[in-house]
């Protein structure tokens, strides 16, 4: 790398022109006089203490006490561990300063959408998914990509997965306690796959492509949970409640407490569970906006394509609880969390 390379890149890190050019100097003599340096670098002399001084507190310089005065190179491969430290920290600081900014005007996370190129990155963010889902994954695609999502399933026992497909037959990858399976319905079925992973994130696309098409294939990639809450009850009322349930989940050998983030997907256990189910609710109450955490036991539930929630019963009285979004309920509900 050229010398004023090495100066444009230290220029980049704080340094002005002057100290970056006496660090390289200081490089190439060792430990040297402020005049040595002057001599060196071309730096005019009354600026040279000032440089040497600015260097020093920046850490790229000690200062030897002795008559006359020398000036040594910190290591740079200390003096630039330590900047990127702080630089990873600032980017970091800085992320989460924006994200409370964004948060605080708006009340949810900074929402994002890409378009994800190419048939194999569009596996990976799938594979993603179900990957990093904490309490539930949402499917509706093909059979054949379905398959290539296999590993990915069968390795997820700790998750509820909801998966629509064409299914001809149950494969064992697919016969867990806590998958439930539903055979495609007809005409809403050619619209669209979904994977979606709690609110957290959901992938999009359209048909398949065939194989000289991969790389030019298209999907999309969501990230927030306005948009994704929509995906979901778009999953339930148009494909899932159009769909036939060939396989329910095992309510009863599933591991407890269970905790889900969509009401539907809520609703849809209860009606293989029963009712009353001792749960606890996580969320906020809609008129007020105040943060809740309740106890208690759900004794009934409502479910159309317009309208999703639970009655339950609280410290003697009954609440309305929907999902995130609501605003006819008396709870918002963001957790569900089945104790029984």
């Amino acid at each position: 790398m050229k010398e004023e390379e090495i100066v444009e890149k230290l220029q980049r890190l704080g340094l002005t022109k002057y100290e970056s050019l006496a660090y390289i100097t200081l490089l190439k003599l060792g430990p040297s006089k402020a005049t040595d340096i002057t001599k060196e670098s071309g730096i005019p002399h009354t600026r040279v203490y000032d440089v040497l001084s600015s260097l020093h507190r920046k850490g790229f310089v000690d200062v030897m006490q002795g008559s006359p005065r020398l000036y040594k190179p910190v290591n740079p491969e200390v003096v630039l561990e330590r900047i990127k430290e702080d630089f990873i920290e600032d980017i970091e600081n800085l992320k989460k300063a924006f994200m409370d900014l964004y948060r605080g005007v708006h009340g949810e996370e900074l929402p994002e959408i890409w378009t994800i190129q190419g048939f194999d990155n569009t596996v990976e963010r799938a594979e993603y998914v179900i990957r990093t889902a904490k309490h539930e994954v949402l499917i509706n695609t093909p059979f054949e990509f379905l398959k290539l999502l296999k590993s990915e399933i069968r390795a997820r026992k700790d998750i509820i997965f909801v998966i629509i497909s064409n299914f001809e037959e149950i494969p064992d990858w697919l016969k867990g306690d806590n998958v439930i399976l539903a055979r495609s319905g007809g005409a809403p079925w050619l619209m669209a796959s979904w994977i979606i992973g709690d609110i957290e994130y959901a992938l999009f696309f359209g048909a398949l492509p065939k194989d000289r098409r991969r790389e030019k294939f298209y999907s999309f990639w969501a990230k927030s949970p306005k948009i994704i809450q929509n995906y979901m009850h778009w999953f339930y009322t148009i494909y899932f409640d159009n769909s036939e349930v060939i396989k329910p989940l095992n309510y009863e050998k599933l591991p407890k407490p269970l905790a889900l983030v969509n009401i539907r997907t809520l609703i849809t256990l209860l009606k293989f569970a029963g009712l009353p189910r001792k749960a606890e609710i996580v969320g906020k109450m809609v008129e007020t906006k105040g943060l809740v955490n309740l106890r208690g036991t759900i004794v009934e539930y409502e479910y159309t394509p317009l309208t999703a929630n639970i009655t339950f019963r609280y410290n003697g009285s009954e609440l309305k609880v929907g999902g995130i979004g609501s605003y006819f309920e008396d709870v918002e509900g963001e957790r569900f969390i089945l104790l029984e």
